[in-house]
């Protein structure tokens, strides 16, 4: 009868194997503890964009009410009742000062 003898891997073989498998898990568990943080930095920049967004449209909404309410201020009828509250008048009529051509000396006294 013949045996076969089975020779087993050695040792160098084996442990060979096992850091290959142990540098594959840590590499996996690396890579998946990169990717969470890489999400988790995605999800506040998401939160911190709504929020200033959200910023943006109140700015812009109170911005829209400044400009309604300077024209509303800027308007003829409300400049006519500035003028009448002040007691200004209309101008009727325009003359313009005609200054004839030549040397002008002013003195001092």
């Amino acid at each position: 009868m013949t045996y076969y003898k089975y020779k087993s891997p050695s040792f160098a073989v084996q442990k060979g194997k096992i850091s290959v498998i142990l540098t594959i898990f840590f590499g996996l568990i690396f890579m998946s503890v990169a990717y969470l943080a890489q999400i988790n930095n995605m999800v506040a920049k998401n939160f911190e964009l709504r929020e200033l967004q959200t910023s943006l449209k109140n700015i812009q909404d109170t911005n829209q009410q400044l400009t309604i309410s300077l024209m509303q201020s800027r308007s003829l009828s409300n400049l006519e009742e500035a003028a009448k509250s002040l007691n200004l008048v209309s101008v009727d009529k325009i003359e313009h000062l005609k200054i004839p051509s030549g040397v002008f000396v002013l003195s001092q006294r």
